[in-house]
């Protein structure tokens, strides 16, 4: 294993243990088992090595949802509800979002929703296209259609920002199912996989 990764390994664990926010980039070092002059070649300090561990968390679970929807021989309806499943089944570890969800973590929470949906929004605007050439969508801006699409869907499932009672959370994808067959001129039931089958 290459010592970025092994780095960023070992802030992991020590999050895991919920020693990330006190831990220091000697902490780091000693976790990661080098000198701490090792940690400054690739890191400038213990802000950089977690923005970087978000990339890297996020953008696994990125190349996950990528990976289905190209595997995937389905209808742009399958392979949408492919891809919010495996969004939702594959984020990122529980302890980088609650330290993401820190206060002072602000800034790379929201470079990290950002990343988010400039990396999902192509892929959704692909499926889009799908469909309209399946005739299952209308849309004349796919692009554009995706982009609202993540940031409403990955928003909405924040759960470092909002705490949904279950039942809220289910009128929100009832909503929301209701606003993409809407918006997307789609048969009524085409998204009722986001609440339920």
């Amino acid at each position: 294993m290459d010592k970025r990764n092994l780095i960023l390994d070992a802030m992991l664990d020590l999050l895991e243990k919920e020693k990330g926010a006190a831990c220091s980039v000697s902490d780091i070092a000693k976790r990661a088992g080098i000198g701490k002059g090792s940690i400054y070649y690739y890191f400038q300090s213990k802000d950089e090595i977690f923005d970087a561990l978000v990339e890297r968390e996020y953008g696994q679970v990125i190349q996950k949802c990528e990976e289905l929807v190209h595997e995937s021989r389905g209808d742009a309806i399958l392979k949408l509800k492919l891809l919010f499943q495996s969004y939702r089944s594959s984020v990122s570890s529980p302890a980088v979002d609650a330290y993401l969800h820190q206060q002072q973590n602000a800034a790379i929470h929201q470079k990290s929703l950002a990343k988010i949906l400039l990396s999902l929004s192509p892929i959704v605007a692909d499926i889009i296209r799908q469909g309209v050439k399946e005739r299952l969508f209308c849309c004349d801006k796919p692009q554009e259609t995706a982009e609202i699409i993540v940031s409403v869907y990955c928003f909405l499932y924040d759960q470092g920002i909002f705490i949904w009672t279950p039942q809220q959370l289910k009128n929100k994808e009832i909503a929301l199912a209701d606003l993409l067959e809407n918006g997307l001129s789609s048969a009524k039931g085409s998204f009722q996989f986001l609440y339920g089958e």
